[in-house]
């Protein structure tokens, strides 16, 4: 029994708009794999096409007239553009959803991982103030007790171990300064060379007690913008870890110079290198490495508060092996009015 004409046409448009629709669904699926929101343009975009390829098929088939045809052609165009505006709507509300979602998923990484950091910094303190605090009590007991075999050494050593407790404590005063966005200071014009000088001039007698030599090769003025206090801190970070690091008989050279449109800080020591490991990690907070390099009398955060003072002040900061030892780069843009302000002071 031959099917009604009807139910021919319907066969016939369904067939070709569903053959059209699953070529687009197709592109539409393989889009959304690198962009779902662009695939939220294509949805609508799609459909129509596939109601167009349906209806043109089953017209030519039905024979209708030229005026008919173009008539349903001249309706087809005019549903082109709205389905277009609605995928263009689509697809904004899509990426602007998506966005958010990316952001507030951002946001929540990053309270996760300040907390971690938070508390790795509470047992890092916990552990390096346990060893000065343990050694202070046991030789303050053997003072009172009057069994010191050195009473002045001993004196001395608890100072010492005295000042390394407050270095830590400023490190991770400073840590806690830098994560909450506190501001430190004025930013001003400052002569990193200047700087530098003083920095290196502070760390002589602890290099010199080392038996380390001290260099520094600084052609000044250099200017850069920054805070003052801060641009310190990170010089004397560098500077102190280099000759802590460094084993006796050995130098750390320091070096200060303008190099194109920035001012460039370059610390040279003697530390044996590190494993490539260890230079993805040395700017983590309580990195204290291998063996080699467990010396340290701060929190671990010394090269951390560095980075985060020099990036803070448009900067950077690298770290890469050079023989015999390693090499700190701290990179800071030049003050575009350096000359005028440092030529009156």
């Amino acid at each position: 029994m031959p099917m009604r004409p009807e139910l021919e046409a319907v066969a016939l448009a369904a067939g070709t708009a569903g053959a059209v629709g699953l070529a687009g669904a197709g592109l539409t699926l393989l889009v959304a794999r690198r962009s779902p929101a662009a695939a939220t343009l294509l949805g609508p975009v799609v459909g129509v096409p596939s109601i167009a390829a349906g209806v043109v098929v089953t017209t030519r088939a039905m024979f209708l007239s030229e005026h008919d045809s173009a008539l349903i052609s001249l309706v087809l165009l005019a549903a082109a553009p709205v389905a277009l505006l609605i995928g263009v709507l689509l697809f904004r509300g899509v990426r602007r959803l998506d966005r958010q979602a990316q952001a507030r998923l951002a946001d929540e990484q990053r309270e996760v991982a300040l907390a971690r950091s938070q508390q790795d910094m509470i047992t890092w303190a916990s552990h390096d103030l346990r060893t000065p605090l343990s050694a202070i009590r046991v030789m303050s007991e053997a003072l009172e007790d009057d069994v010191a075999p050195d009473p002045d050494d001993y004196h001395r050593r608890i100072r010492a171990e005295a000042d390394r407790m407050t270095l830590m404590v400023e490190d991770l005063l400073e840590m806690s300064r830098i994560r909450s966005g506190m501001s430190s200071g004025h930013v001003e014009t400052v002569d990193l060379a200047e700087l530098v000088r003083g920095v290196v001039g502070g760390q002589q007698p602890v290099a010199s007690g080392q038996g380390v030599r001290l260099d520094l090769a600084a052609a000044g003025p250099v200017g850069v913008d920054g805070v003052p206090g801060q641009l310190e801190r990170v010089v004397a970070n560098v500077v102190s870890n280099a000759v802590r690091e460094t084993a006796s008989g050995y130098a750390v050279a320091v070096t200060v110079r303008a190099e194109g449109r920035d001012a460039v800080v370059e610390v040279d020591d003697a530390c044996g290198g590190l494993e490539q490991d260890d230079l993805a990690r040395v700017f983590e907070p309580g990195w204290r490495g291998s063996l080699a390099r467990s010396s340290g009398a701060g929190a671990g955060v010394g090269l951390t508060i560095a980075r985060a003072l020099v990036e803070d002040a448009g900067g950077s900061i690298e770290l890469v092996n050079r023989p015999p030892g390693c090499r700190v780069t701290v990179r800071l843009p030049l003050s575009p009015a350096a000359g005028d302000a440092l030529a009156t002071r």
